[in-house]
């Protein structure tokens, strides 16, 4: 499969993480570029972050080429006011307007590579049908318009966000929003936007009448019934570690133990973010 550059997104919450991702990355790509794609919106608490981000990573990497990309790049996804974890799945939809070239590896920054990263598959995890996994379907199912949004059999519960890196394809992104408009008769993005803000599209609903959305399991749907990609769904991947456990979750001695470099000042910020963050 080919990979022209590893594209990496982080937000404050992963400001000591990312550089465990990194060196995995630099372990087993080192001969691929590097985009570390910061979301710098909600910096109250840490208003300095973004240069922060870019000039720890740079100390910490200098042998590595490394892009730096923001999130405020892409007009308009300030106006996804439901927090981060909304606006990065964004950004990944929309990564052929942020970054070069045609081909690459997308990796959320708590990500941990233990091996050469699987590509020439849709790698998936086995979940149950929770309120999450029927948000999932029914967002898949209102973007794409299709019968079947989940992949491999209906009973299965197959969970694309499960394994959070894969290959994307500028081809396969604008395709996918290319489809969608043409159903919903509006722009992508705008679309997301006013079903974020008339509660159409939820984090969590118990009651599984709303949708949630996964910017994984939408890619993969599209890939699996409109594309010819060539790719076997695939239960499991190279091994890797991930745990969505933020920095400020973690004692500052377990970074230590990783030679994960702490300052003073970076931990207190990331303690303050930490006190506020919903």
């Amino acid at each position: 499969m080919k990979i022209d550059r590893v594209v990496i997104t982080t937000f404050t919450g992963y400001f000591f993480i990312t550089v465990l991702c990194l060196r995995s990355v630099k372990k087993y790509l080192s001969h691929l570029p590097v985009d570390i794609i910061i979301d710098d919106y909600d910096l109250a608490h840490w208003p300095t972050y973004v240069n922060d981000c870019k000039q720890y990573l740079t100390d910490q990497f200098p042998d590595l080429n490394i892009n730096f990309v923001l999130f405020s790049q892409l007009p308009h996804v300030d106006d996804a006011r439901h927090g981060g974890w909304f606006r990065q799945q964004l950004i990944k939809l929309h990564l052929d307007q942020l970054v070069s070239a045609d081909h690459w590896l997308s990796v959320d920054a708590d990500v941990v590579f233990k091996e050469y990263p699987t590509l020439d598959t849709i790698p998936v995890t086995r979940t149950s049908a929770d309120p999450i996994d029927a948000g999932n379907r029914k967002y898949t199912q209102y973007m794409l318009s299709v019968d079947q949004p989940y992949l491999g059999r209906e009973h299965e519960h197959l969970c694309a966000s499960g394994v959070p890196f894969r290959y994307l394809s500028r081809d396969l992104l604008k395709d996918l929003r290319h489809h969608a408009e043409q159903i919903h008769n509006k722009n992508f993005l705008q679309l997301h936007i006013d079903l974020m803000k008339s509660g159409d599209i939820v984090a969590y609903d118990p009651s599984c009448q709303r949708m949630i959305m996964s910017e994984f399991q939408l890619i993969e749907v599209y890939r699996d019934q409109f594309r010819r990609d060539n790719l076997a769904i695939k239960v499991g991947t190279s091994a890797f570690e991930h745990d969505s456990v933020k920095d400020w979750h973690r004692d500052r001695t377990w970074f230590e133990s990783q030679a994960v470099p702490v300052s003073d000042q970076h931990w207190q910020f990331s303690q303050q973010v930490g006190q506020h963050h919903v």
